[in-house]
Protein backbone atom coordinates (compact mmCIF):
# COMPACT_ATOMS: atom_id res chain seq x y z
CA UNK A 1 0.00 0.00 0.00
CA UNK A 2 1.56 3.23 -0.92
CA UNK A 3 1.90 5.63 2.17
CA UNK A 4 -0.14 8.87 2.17
CA UNK A 5 1.93 12.06 1.56
CA UNK A 6 1.58 14.73 4.21
CA UNK A 7 4.01 16.66 4.16
CA UNK A 8 3.54 20.68 2.83
CA UNK A 9 6.80 20.63 1.14
CA UNK A 10 6.74 16.99 -0.63
CA UNK A 11 3.05 17.50 -1.99
CA UNK A 12 4.50 21.01 -3.98
CA UNK A 13 7.30 18.64 -5.04
CA UNK A 14 5.12 15.99 -6.21
CA UNK A 15 2.58 18.37 -8.44
CA UNK A 16 5.90 19.98 -9.48
CA UNK A 17 6.26 16.81 -11.07
CA UNK A 18 3.51 16.74 -12.20
CA UNK A 19 3.26 19.85 -13.63
CA UNK A 20 6.05 19.21 -16.02
CA UNK A 21 3.91 17.43 -18.38
CA UNK A 22 1.63 20.72 -18.60
CA UNK A 23 1.49 23.40 -21.24
CA UNK A 24 4.30 25.87 -20.79
CA UNK A 25 2.06 28.50 -20.02
CA UNK A 26 -0.15 26.94 -17.57
CA UNK A 27 3.53 26.02 -15.99
CA UNK A 28 4.42 29.75 -15.55
CA UNK A 29 1.05 30.86 -14.53
CA UNK A 30 1.21 28.44 -12.05
CA UNK A 31 4.73 29.61 -10.90
CA UNK A 32 3.62 33.23 -10.75
CA UNK A 33 0.56 31.99 -8.69
CA UNK A 34 3.58 30.28 -6.64
CA UNK A 35 5.16 33.01 -5.91
CA UNK A 36 2.15 35.66 -5.17
CA UNK A 37 1.05 33.23 -2.78
CA UNK A 38 4.12 33.14 -1.14
CA UNK A 39 4.59 36.98 -1.02
CA UNK A 40 1.11 37.20 0.59
CA UNK A 41 2.05 34.27 3.19
CA UNK A 42 5.14 36.74 3.97
CA UNK A 43 3.32 39.60 4.54
CA UNK A 44 -0.24 38.09 6.61
CA UNK A 45 2.47 35.48 7.90
CA UNK A 46 0.56 32.38 7.10
CA UNK A 47 1.99 28.61 6.46
CA UNK A 48 4.15 28.78 3.69
CA UNK A 49 4.65 25.72 2.47
CA UNK A 50 0.98 25.12 2.96
CA UNK A 51 0.65 27.93 0.66
CA UNK A 52 3.28 26.62 -2.28
CA UNK A 53 2.00 23.09 -2.12
CA UNK A 54 -1.82 24.52 -3.05
CA UNK A 55 -0.71 27.08 -5.71
CA UNK A 56 1.33 24.50 -7.20
CA UNK A 57 -1.76 22.14 -7.34
CA UNK A 58 -4.80 24.33 -8.44
CA UNK A 59 -4.33 24.29 -12.37
CA UNK A 60 -3.42 20.39 -12.75
CA UNK A 61 -6.67 20.28 -15.24
CA UNK A 62 -6.73 23.99 -16.19
CA UNK A 63 -5.81 22.78 -19.96
CA UNK A 64 -8.62 20.41 -20.06
CA UNK A 65 -11.62 21.54 -22.35
CA UNK A 66 -15.63 21.06 -20.84
CA UNK A 67 -16.54 17.61 -21.95
CA UNK A 68 -13.39 16.07 -20.90
CA UNK A 69 -13.67 18.08 -17.24
CA UNK A 70 -16.54 16.84 -17.25
CA UNK A 71 -15.73 12.55 -17.70
CA UNK A 72 -12.56 13.17 -15.98
CA UNK A 73 -15.03 14.14 -13.02
CA UNK A 74 -17.39 11.61 -13.07
CA UNK A 75 -14.21 8.81 -13.27
CA UNK A 76 -12.96 10.29 -9.97
CA UNK A 77 -16.27 10.43 -8.67
CA UNK A 78 -16.65 14.40 -8.30
CA UNK A 79 -20.39 15.65 -7.74
CA UNK A 80 -21.13 17.60 -10.51
CA UNK A 81 -24.39 20.30 -9.84
CA UNK A 82 -26.34 21.82 -12.98
CA UNK A 83 -24.07 25.14 -12.37
CA UNK A 84 -20.92 22.96 -13.33
CA UNK A 85 -22.43 21.24 -16.11
CA UNK A 86 -23.46 24.78 -17.42
CA UNK A 87 -19.20 26.23 -16.89
CA UNK A 88 -17.64 23.02 -16.52
CA UNK A 89 -14.09 25.03 -16.31
CA UNK A 90 -15.47 25.29 -12.56
CA UNK A 91 -14.62 21.39 -12.12
CA UNK A 92 -10.68 22.14 -12.63
CA UNK A 93 -10.42 22.73 -8.95
CA UNK A 94 -12.56 20.05 -7.79
CA UNK A 95 -11.18 17.36 -10.38
CA UNK A 96 -7.32 18.43 -9.27
CA UNK A 97 -8.34 17.88 -5.50
CA UNK A 98 -9.77 14.65 -6.26
CA UNK A 99 -7.25 13.24 -8.50
CA UNK A 100 -4.33 14.44 -6.03
CA UNK A 101 -5.86 12.22 -3.33
CA UNK A 102 -7.01 9.18 -5.02
CA UNK A 103 -4.22 8.74 -7.29
CA UNK A 104 -1.52 10.73 -5.72
CA UNK A 105 -2.25 9.53 -2.13
CA UNK A 106 -2.21 13.26 -0.28
CA UNK A 107 -3.97 13.14 2.17
CA UNK A 108 -3.95 17.51 3.85
CA UNK A 109 -7.27 18.65 4.16
CA UNK A 110 -6.10 22.31 4.12
CA UNK A 111 -4.15 21.56 0.80
CA UNK A 112 -6.83 19.98 -0.87
CA UNK A 113 -9.81 22.61 -0.06
CA UNK A 114 -7.63 25.65 -1.38
CA UNK A 115 -7.32 23.29 -4.62
CA UNK A 116 -10.81 22.18 -5.11
CA UNK A 117 -12.73 25.76 -4.85
CA UNK A 118 -9.78 27.82 -6.29
CA UNK A 119 -12.19 28.71 -8.66
CA UNK A 120 -15.82 30.09 -6.75
CA UNK A 121 -13.74 30.66 -2.90
CA UNK A 122 -15.36 28.42 -0.42
CA UNK A 123 -17.50 30.30 2.91
CA UNK A 124 -14.51 27.83 4.98
CA UNK A 125 -11.87 29.07 3.54
CA UNK A 126 -8.51 29.50 5.83
CA UNK A 127 -6.35 31.71 5.36
CA UNK A 128 -3.55 30.06 3.60
CA UNK A 129 -6.50 29.16 0.82
CA UNK A 130 -7.48 32.97 0.53
CA UNK A 131 -4.10 34.06 0.01
CA UNK A 132 -3.79 31.27 -2.70
CA UNK A 133 -6.74 32.09 -4.06
CA UNK A 134 -5.98 35.82 -4.36
CA UNK A 135 -2.41 35.07 -5.62
CA UNK A 136 -4.35 32.94 -8.68
CA UNK A 137 -7.08 36.18 -8.91
CA UNK A 138 -4.14 38.94 -9.37
CA UNK A 139 -1.09 37.78 -10.57
CA UNK A 140 0.91 40.12 -12.84
CA UNK A 141 -0.61 38.77 -16.36
CA UNK A 142 -3.89 39.44 -15.23
CA UNK A 143 -3.61 42.64 -13.53
CA UNK A 144 -1.73 43.76 -17.00
CA UNK A 145 -5.35 42.86 -18.83
CA UNK A 146 -7.51 44.17 -16.33
CA UNK A 147 -6.23 46.78 -14.06
CA UNK A 148 -9.27 46.94 -12.53
CA UNK A 149 -7.72 44.19 -10.23
CA UNK A 150 -5.13 46.26 -8.85
CA UNK A 151 -7.26 47.71 -6.44
CA UNK A 152 -7.49 44.15 -5.23
CA UNK A 153 -3.60 43.23 -5.31
CA UNK A 154 -3.75 46.10 -3.73
CA UNK A 155 -6.51 45.52 -1.16
CA UNK A 156 -5.12 41.99 -0.53
CA UNK A 157 -1.54 43.29 1.14
CA UNK A 158 -3.82 44.91 3.82
CA UNK A 159 -7.04 42.33 4.18
CA UNK A 160 -7.61 38.91 2.34
CA UNK A 161 -11.43 38.55 3.43
CA UNK A 162 -11.77 42.43 1.86
CA UNK A 163 -9.83 41.62 -1.15
CA UNK A 164 -11.36 38.39 -1.43
CA UNK A 165 -15.08 39.98 -1.33
CA UNK A 166 -13.92 42.88 -3.62
CA UNK A 167 -12.49 40.27 -6.12
CA UNK A 168 -15.57 37.78 -6.25
CA UNK A 169 -17.90 41.60 -6.27
CA UNK A 170 -16.31 42.32 -9.18
CA UNK A 171 -16.86 38.97 -10.94
CA UNK A 172 -20.41 38.43 -10.11
CA UNK A 173 -21.50 41.60 -10.91
CA UNK A 174 -20.04 41.12 -14.44
CA UNK A 175 -22.04 37.88 -14.04
CA UNK A 176 -24.79 39.38 -13.62
CA UNK A 177 -24.93 41.97 -16.24
CA UNK A 178 -23.92 39.44 -19.04
CA UNK A 179 -26.48 37.20 -18.04
CA UNK A 180 -24.63 34.93 -17.30
CA UNK A 181 -25.71 32.28 -14.13
CA UNK A 182 -23.56 32.76 -10.72
CA UNK A 183 -22.16 29.79 -8.72
CA UNK A 184 -23.69 29.10 -5.27
CA UNK A 185 -20.56 28.54 -3.53
CA UNK A 186 -19.37 32.08 -5.13
CA UNK A 187 -22.36 33.92 -3.76
CA UNK A 188 -21.67 32.91 -0.47
CA UNK A 189 -18.16 33.39 0.03
CA UNK A 190 -18.78 36.71 -1.34
CA UNK A 191 -21.00 37.25 1.76
CA UNK A 192 -19.32 35.32 4.16
CA UNK A 193 -16.07 37.37 3.46
CA UNK A 194 -17.54 40.55 3.51
CA UNK A 195 -19.05 39.81 6.93
CA UNK A 196 -15.76 39.08 8.61
CA UNK A 197 -13.96 42.02 6.39
CA UNK A 198 -16.17 44.45 8.33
Amino acid sequence: MTAALTDPEAIRERFSEVMIDRPEKLQKHVKRVERGALRLAAIHELDRDVCAAAAAGHDLFRHCKGPELVALSRHYRVPITEDELAAPIVLHGPLAAAYARQTMYIEHDEILTAIAHHTTAHPDYSFEALAVFLADKIEPRKVRSDPGLAAVAAAAEQDLYAAAAMFLERRLTSQLNNGQPLHPLAVASRNAFLWRAL
